[in-house]
């Protein structure tokens, strides 16, 4: 058996889960579209940027705090567009520089290109570009953690903006808060900007509501964590879905080792304490 045709290993079954009556993990850091929950400001951020897509061409920029769910908008927009008349260059997490980025965007459309220089790149780009919208594809630009990029690698997403040599593409760019802080420096870019989204965290009642749907959708008949307990979790996190499962999942575990029937809030309480404790060591 060739390395390829191995298995993959798994990891074994915790008795938490067995404990809470659980099918798998409710609460895994990694994005699970199985475990999907559809809130107000996802919706609102994917219409705003069809709207600028479909409607005002140009670029569409979104922002959010780390863990609050741009990865998961960003896998929307994709599934929301592919085999609707768009083609999609998207590239996460990209190289700082303007010939990193063309490379991968490149890559991203089947195009191995390497070397050759910023201008090259970019005139490969804009061939690919082409071709795609020559067979009826419309194409789009997806760029997912854009605070990383240069001043140079957005000036070369904001020439792909233009009609020229090729077709004006549309582009997204998602990134931390820090995004917004370097666009409004570069007036050329910033005025290109048709659509402005700024991705919050959830509300309390969603918060609420989002945890339920997970244990839920993980095999849970009944509730795992009390109303009172779910409140505290968006105290402590400000709704930050990735954080909201952190703690969650710490919660299931820590509760079954305390053997509790339900997660309540003295148990959120103490395991925030802990947290803010370790962040004063670090500190």
């Amino acid at each position: 058996m060739g390395r390829s045709d191995k298995p993959t290993r798994r990891p074994a079954r915790h008795p938490y889960l067995d404990w809470w009556g659980l099918a798998e993990a409710p609460f895994q850091i990694e994005p699970d579209p199985r475990f999907a929950y559809e809130r107000d400001g996802h919706r609102e951020g994917l219409s705003r940027m069809l709207f600028g897509l479909t409607q005002l061409g140009g670029i569409v920029t979104i922002t959010g705090e780390i863990g609050c769910g741009k990865t998961t908008l960003a896998r929307a927009l994709r599934t929301t567009l592919t085999g609707d008349g768009f083609s999609i260059a998207s590239v996460a997490n990209p190289p700082r520089t303007a010939s990193g980025l063309l490379i991968s965007l490149l890559a991203s459309m089947g195009a191995n290109r390497r070397g050759g220089g910023t201008p090259k790149l970019a005139q490969a780009l804009r061939d690919r570009l082409t071709e795609e919208n020559d067979t009826g594809r419309r194409p789009v630009i997806l760029i997912d953690e854009a605070q990383r990029l240069d001043r140079r690698a957005l000036e070369e997403l904001r020439l792909l903006t233009n009609p020229g040599d090729g077709p004006a593409v549309p582009v997204v760019l998602l990134g931390q808060p820090e995004l917004r802080k370097t666009l409004t420096r570069l007036p050329q870019f910033d005025q290109r900007i048709v659509v402005r989204y700024h991705l919050a965290g959830m509300t309390r009642d969603e918060t609420v509501s989002y945890i339920h749907h997970r244990t839920r959708i993980a095999g849970a008949t009944r509730r795992l964590f009390s109303d009172r307990a779910a409140v505290a979790i968006h105290e402590e996190t400000a709704g930050v879905p990735r954080l909201v499962n952190m703690l969650c999942a710490n919660a299931l575990f820590v509760g079954f080792a305390r053997r509790e029937t339900q997660v309540g809030e003295d148990l959120i309480r103490d395991l925030a304490e802990d947290r803010r404790s370790e962040e004063v060591i670090k500190g």
